[in-house]
């Protein structure tokens, strides 16, 4: 089984751990993939790999916190690669070890003692003057927020064409249930069990007393027009994006694959919420 390795490139408790996994997993004629950049950092050139080589990965395993699963989830997703994520972060919502026990979970993967947890992609879609000008992948959230100045902006929210309202706020999140724990929960939204398959379209600091959140069903639509001409900014999973002008649309929808994360059944969805979000502590 070919390992897609893939440590956070700014973290060298990830990049000392890669290097350790690299000797171990080499030891035992397991194949290696790595992104340029790691392989780079690394002093592993010969390991670099396209997404071409990506595809035959049988595991993904991603060295970091949330934020590094989720810039992985966005290139392995498309390609139906599992993730298995060790935590080197802060809450660890999303990865499924700790780096004490990464080479143990890793023989059970060898093994195929492990299951498979399929959590809803969303895509969103910029439209400018009728055209696409851009499109991203994300696994938490979509964010239509203001941009430099402190000023509300003016959107109209529309599911499957269907006009919901036109809003003033501080902007608009479009989260999936495994996005709901992170920015849509600061802005009020519910939190949902990463099983249920819907969109979650919040508000951010609405002047609107009516404004609430809506969940969608996961085939619908989210259509976000801006009618304000002030700045505006379109972000994915907080790390990708694009600025927005008036009349501009983003459409928000289901990716057509989903992540596929490694479970060991050894954590469950509400003592993570217990634990991380109301105790603070693992």
């Amino acid at each position: 089984m070919k390992v897609a390795l893939m440590p956070h490139s700014g973290k060298d408790d990830a990049l000392e751990l890669a290097k350790d996994l690299i000797a171990w997993l080499e030891e035992r004629s397991v194949p290696l993939w790595l992104e340029p950049e790691a392989a780079s950092l690394l002093g592993r050139p010969d390991l670099a790999g396209d997404d071409e080589e990506l595809k035959k990965a049988g595991v993904a395993l991603v060295l970091g916190g949330d934020g590094a699963l989720l810039k992985a989830a966005r290139r392995a997703a498309p390609h139906g690669v599992p993730i298995l994520g060790v935590n080197l972060g802060h809450l660890g919502f999303l990865t499924a070890v700790e780096p004490a026990g990464v080479k143990d979970a890793l023989l059970r993967v060898f093994r195929g003692e492990y299951s498979v947890e399929e959590r809803l992609m969303l895509k969103a879609e910029v439209f400018r003057e009728g055209k696409k000008a851009a499109a991203f992948f994300g696994l938490n959230d979509a964010a239509v927020t203001r941009g430099v100045f402190a000023r509300v902006i003016e959107f109209e929210t529309l599911i499957d064409g269907a006009v919901v309202g036109t809003f003033l706020a501080d902007g608009v999140i479009v989260a999936t249930p495994t996005g709901s724990t992170a920015y849509s929960l600061s802005a009020g939204g519910p939190i949902v069990h990463p099983g249920v398959e819907a969109l979650i379209v919040t508000p951010i600091c609405p002047h609107t007393i009516g404004a609430r959140t809506i969940l969608t069903m996961p085939e619908q639509r989210v259509t976000i027009r801006i009618l304000s001409r002030d700045d505006a900014m379109l972000t994915v999973d907080g790390q990708e994006g694009v600025s927005l002008k008036a009349r501009d649309q983003v459409v928000v929808y289901r990716a057509s694959k989903p992540a596929r994360l490694i479970s060991f059944d050894n954590r469950n969805f509400y003592t993570l919420i217990h634990n991380r979000l109301l105790l603070g502590k693992d």
